[in-house]
């Protein structure tokens, strides 16, 4: 096992154990942090504005389903448009029907409360008063009125004017009837009441934004109807009223097709009438003249013959013009979806789905472009299926007409055969049958427009709504905000604040803080850890003494003897890499513990630039080692006795202007000589490596260099300069010490004293804490150890 393994330390492996001991330390930080941002969390909260849900489940009418009166009408193939359920749900929100609910409920005018925390809707019954116009649509603006009540007065004070209860204000151009709540809390003070005024489009994108609506599943035309809002009633009166109103425009729908047809027939039926009445007319000036009232048995059978064919003839025809007015619709459209003209002339079943085809896509289309824009690929798509519908279906009644027209030919070859056999008949018989046919024809037509008109009249009393309500609006909340989620955000920023203060204190500084940064970059031993001398005095250490501190001392003694330091090769260098580490306080106390073996020490003050042992050791500093260096001092004159038994300073003597020249020369070589011979231990207090090469001059002198980096005073960038210092050699058997460590965090009372983690290895500040027997003066400190022995033991027995 070599040195570097000797001195390393395990570390700690469990990664909630090392972040406990990283930031326990800084619990006063975190109890700081964490109430002040629940507090602003808490702040926050009483500022947002709940937000609730009022839902209602609808079931939406399936044709396919229905009850058997539906299907009698589907029978009649007047109604023949089938619900999509998505389709219907995108209706359901659109922009015309949401407005039309802004507009019956008032909801462009919107009366709130400015309290000191939040802002409160009014609505209803908790409003004082509402704002009614006619001219919804001349909103073109978003305005903004504070108001006040006087109901003592019954007056309203608003823009500037006071204007008694309901009665009429012209805001923006626009008169708004005022509407006062009489049931109101007429002794509510400190409000401050304003209403906003919106156009209907704008009210009605944000509530059709806020809905949602979805099937209970894939097979259910049963869909739950939400709308989130901060007023509950007012989600309640939107969403009953949002049905209201689609159910009305249902109806209006169906029976504006209704309206159509019958105004089709209405027509057909006047044409037919007169053409009856003048063959009627016909019929009875040709009997008048011809003085014949009957004919035979067989002009009889010819002319009912042709009256079959006649009124085949006349239905053909008719099926024909509607097949024109279907395809000036498919040419021309209407401007309100979904107006198709009625089959119920046309027996085509292709037909009747392709134009339901071409409706969903149409719906589809302007869906598109009113989300997507013109241009837009999903748009000329939808535009491409609308076309080829289009071409699809006027293929196919180009073949129906086809076929007619095929059917009429037919027919009109059959009357004229039964024409020629009537020719036979005599003449004036063949003339009223002429007449009493056409009579026939025409009453066979009248007789099938009036059976379709009362169908198309029944079927249009009859129509129904698609909607029926079967669960009622109701609302549940608030959903939003939700107290658990910003407590627990503002518990986490507390928390990570706490730690970006930790870490900008101790991560992102340029001096060395931790001993994990020394070896991760320095290949140097480590032969101990110093912690921070609370006392003015240099001396921590002395006989019977039992601090942490002195206990290190001891520790570091010991560890020096495993480097190489002993009664043969027994001179010590303390250097470090800048001024004010710890060298000299190093040196005395490492001094005083070899000393207290009974061992001789002596101590040179080599820091001939900057010495400060002598002072603190109170010890003469003239003569010294420059004195004797130059011949005017003798070795018994600078070698000193001090007040520590077997510790004998060597002060620095005068400051020379040379030092670096002085360590040089020959009397330097002979002062080390004598030293090293009339002494256990020569330890040299030596000036900083990083401003000046004194101690690398000494370096042929020393056995052992014990460098010193100190805790939140050593930079970082010096890492780099001691690995380099190893690797060539410069110094002999080097190992480092880590001086001044600090308790880490914020200490109050005694729990830091207690349960500190240091910046060193382990518990408190490494190798002399938590041996069990290094116990310090302080009482408090005394406890502190109790209490983590007890945690050790306990951790050790897996309790």
């Amino acid at each position: 096992m070599n040195e570097q393994q000797f001195f390393q330390e395990k570390p700690e492996t469990n990664i909630f154990v090392q972040i406990l001991q990283k930031y326990l330390p800084f619990w006063p930080l975190f109890a700081l942090t964490i109430p002040i941002a629940m507090g602003v969390s808490f702040v926050y909260l009483r500022a947002q504005i709940p937000v609730y849900v009022a839902n209602a489940k609808v079931l939406l009418k399936d044709p396919n389903k229905g009850s058997g009166d539906s299907k009698v009408l589907d029978a009649l193939n007047i109604f023949s448009e089938k619900k999509i359920v998505d389709n219907e749900i995108l209706v359901l929100k659109s922009s015309s029907i949401v407005q039309q609910v802004v507009k019956e409920l008032d909801l462009y005018a919107s009366v709130f409360n400015q309290g000191k925390v939040r802002l409160e809707e009014l609505y209803g019954q908790n409003s004082p008063l509402r704002f009614v116009t006619q001219e919804e649509d001349s909103i073109q603006a978003y305005s903004k009125y504070f108001f006040t009540m006087d109901w003592k007065n019954r007056r309203i004070g608003i823009n500037s004017q006071s204007i008694p209860f309901d009665s009429i204000i012209v805001l923006d151009n626009i008169p708004y009837r005022l509407i006062v709540n009489n049931t109101y809390n007429q002794g509510a003070i400190g409000k401050n009441y304003f209403v906003l005024l919106n156009p209907v489009a704008g009210v009605a994108g944000g509530i059709s934004g806020s809905i949602r609506a979805n099937p209970l599943s894939n097979v259910s035309t049963v869909l739950d109807v939400s709308v989130e809002t901060p007023v509950p009633l007012k989600g309640q009166a939107i969403l009953n009223k949002l049905f209201e109103v689609y159910n009305a425009e249902g109806i209006e729908d169906k029976n504006l097709i209704a309206s159509k047809t019958l105004n089709f027939i209405e027509d057909r039926l006047r044409l037919v009438i007169n053409q009856l009445d003048s063959v009627e007319r016909n019929i009875e000036r040709y009997k008048s003249k011809e003085a014949l009232y009957t004919v035979g048995s067989e002009a009889t059978l010819f002319l009912n013959k042709v009256n079959e064919l006649d009124q085949k003839k006349g239905e053909i025809e008719l099926q024909l013009e509607i097949l024109n007015d279907v395809k000036n619709y498919i040419q021309h459209k209407g401007k309100k979806t979904g107006t198709v003209p009625s089959l119920s002339l046309v027996t085509d079943p292709t037909l009747s789905g392709l134009l339901s085809q071409l409706y969903s896509a149409e719906f589809d289309r302007d869906k598109a472009i009113s989300s997507a824009g013109t241009q837009s690929e999903i748009v000329l798509l939808a535009i491409e299926k609308v076309n080829r519908l289009k071409a699809d279906i006027t293929e196919n009644m180009d073949n129906i007409k086809a076929n007619l027209l095929t059917i009429k030919s037919d027919i009109v070859t059959k009357t004229n055969l039964n024409n020629n056999l009537l020719s036979q008949v005599p003449q004036k018989e063949r003339g009223l049958l002429e007449i009493s046919r056409q009579q026939a024809v025409r009453n066979t037509i009248y007789s099938y427009l009036l059976q379709k008109r009362e169908e198309t009249a029944l079927s249009s009393a009859s129509t129904s709504s698609d909607l029926r309500v079967i669960e009622k609006a109701n609302y549940y909340g608030p959903v939003s905000p939700i107290s658990k989620n910003y407590y627990l955000t503002g518990l986490m920023i507390g928390v990570l604040t706490a730690v970006f203060l930790v870490l900008m204190k101790e991560q992102f500084k340029s001096r060395i803080l931790f001993r994990d940064e020394i070896e991760g970059k320095v290949a140097v031993p480590f032969v101990g850890e110093i912690v921070q001398a609370t006392t003015k005095s240099p001396i921590v250490i002395l006989e019977g003494k039992r601090t942490v501190i002195a206990e290190q001392f001891r520790a570091l003694r010991t560890n020096l003897n495993y480097i190489g330091l002993n009664e043969e090769n027994k001179t010590l260098l303390v250097t470090s890499s800048i001024s004010r580490e710890g060298k000299s306080f190093i040196a005395i106390n490492l001094a005083i513990s070899l000393t207290l073996t009974g061992k001789r020490v002596a101590l040179m003050e080599m820091d001939l630039r900057k010495p400060k042992l002598s002072k603190l050791m109170e010890v003469p500093r003239d003569p010294g080692i420059s004195n004797f260096i130059v011949g005017k001092a003798t070795y018994e004159e600078v070698v000193k006795e001090t007040f520590i038994p077997n510790l004998f300073i060597v002060p620095a003597g005068v400051i020379p202007p040379n030092p670096t020249e002085l360590i040089g020369k020959p009397g330097f070589t002979d002062l080390m000589t004598r030293l090293k011979r009339d002494f256990d231990y020569v330890i040299i207090d030596t000036a900083p490596i990083g401003p000046v090469t004194d101690a690398l001059l000494i370096n042929e002198f020393s056995d052992v260099t014990l460098y010193v980096l100190r805790h939140d005073r050593t930079p970082k960038i010096f890492l780099r300069m001691i690995n380099e210092l190893n690797e060539t050699k410069k110094f002999k058997n080097m190992c480092l010490v880590f001086n001044g460590l600090k308790k880490r965090g914020i200490s109050i009372g005694n729990f830091n004293n207690s349960y500190g983690y240091g910046y060193g290895y382990g518990y408190g500040y490494g190798y002399g804490y938590g041996y069990g027997y290094a116990i310090d003066d302080n009482k408090k400190d005394i406890l502190g150890l109790k209490k983590l022995w007890r945690m050790i033991r306990r951790t050790i027995k897996g309790k």
